[in-house]
């Protein structure tokens, strides 16, 4: 059995990675991290820091926030735990502490985990190679509970965009 905390455990997404994990024989939640002071649950210890948490994971799945993202290093550092970062909204501060403890604890960073739009992400990259010279914008829409603008997603898309196109012709 792999043991997983979910960071950000009482939100939609921590929420569908427990119903997921339940339904798998291999892996297993084992506990929680939430900052929300008034969500419980049941079928696992959730806790308001990482500084709580008493069980031994495998791995830390995060589906947070970016607030969250130095307490969830330390932990990952102090207890070589790897982590998949799926939080949105994190800073090049963040990416650069992200890389530093990657180099001792595995670490895998991803805006958005959907297939479609890593495929998308590809796509993105060959059309802009037949668009040098022309100016790229990127318009999103969401639902009226969006927490972060620009989203992770439309931040992986201008970057797909800048990998291709040189510099001079980026505007972020």
């Amino acid at each position: 059995m792999i043991k997983v905390l979910i960071n950000g455990a009482s939100g939609k997404m921590g929420q569908k990675v427990f119903t997921e994990l339940k339904n798998d024989d291999f892996l297993v939640a084992t506990c929680g991290v939430a900052i929300e002071e008034d969500f419980s649950n049941e079928k696992f210890p959730i806790y308001k820091s990482f500084n709580d948490v008493k069980e031994k994971v495998d791995v830390i799945i995060d589906f947070s926030s970016a607030v969250c993202l130095n307490a969830l290093l330390d932990f990952a550092l102090k207890n070589k735990v790897p982590a998949v970062i799926c939080s949105t909204g994190i800073n090049e501060e963040g990416i650069n502490r992200i890389k530093q403890v990657s180099e001792t604890v595995a670490m895998f960073k991803s805006a958005n985990m959907s297939i479609g739009v890593n495929v998308l992400i590809e796509a993105v990259k060959l059309v802009t190679k037949g668009l040098e010279g022309f100016d790229v914008e990127i318009i999103e829409k969401h639902h009226n509970q969006k927490i972060d603008a620009p989203s992770g997603t439309a931040l992986m898309l201008a970057n797909a965009v800048k990998d291709v196109l040189p510099e001079d012709n980026f505007i972020y």
